[in-house]
């Protein structure tokens, strides 16, 4: 099964100066620039299974590991997480540093998760769009 990406404008809700965040990773019921569609209850079991505790990566690199995600729930509205950047590695001083100025200025810092499609399907009414029923959430 492939490992796939998705980058998103994090809705940042607080940053605090140790690095700890706050924002919705994700967003159900949009059709994303990947033609997906993320429906309510898609991280439900991976969210279980890991207690919402997920790492951090710096560009989808495995050896690049900036913080974890410490908690995550779904909610009407999306993936609400809340990570921890570890402010002793460099990369994560500098994506904090760009998260307080992106939040500073009124702009939408990104984030990415990685996953795998563990049910997908096409959608009813768009069959060129996919709707992303359960995914495995992987950073």
């Amino acid at each position: 099964m492939k490992t796939e990406q998705k980058t998103f404008g994090l809705e940042l809700k607080e940053i605090s100066e140790d690095g700890l965040f706050t924002g919705y990773a994700s967003t159900f019921g949009n059709i994303d620039l990947g033609g997906d569609i993320v429906d309510v209850g898609a991280f439900k079991k991976t969210l279980k299974e890991s207690k919402g505790k997920v790492p951090i990566l710096a560009h989808h690199d495995t050896h690049n590991q900036i913080g974890w995600n410490i908690s995550a729930v779904e909610d009407e509205r999306g993936l609400l997480v809340t990570g921890q950047l570890d402010l002793n590695v460099q990369k994560a001083r500098e994506q904090h540093s760009l998260m307080k100025m992106a939040k500073s200025v009124g702009a939408r810092p990104g984030l990415s998760i990685g996953y795998r499609a563990i049910k997908a399907e096409p959608d009813k009414t768009n069959p060129t769009v996919r709707r992303l029923k359960e995914l495995k959430l992987l950073e």
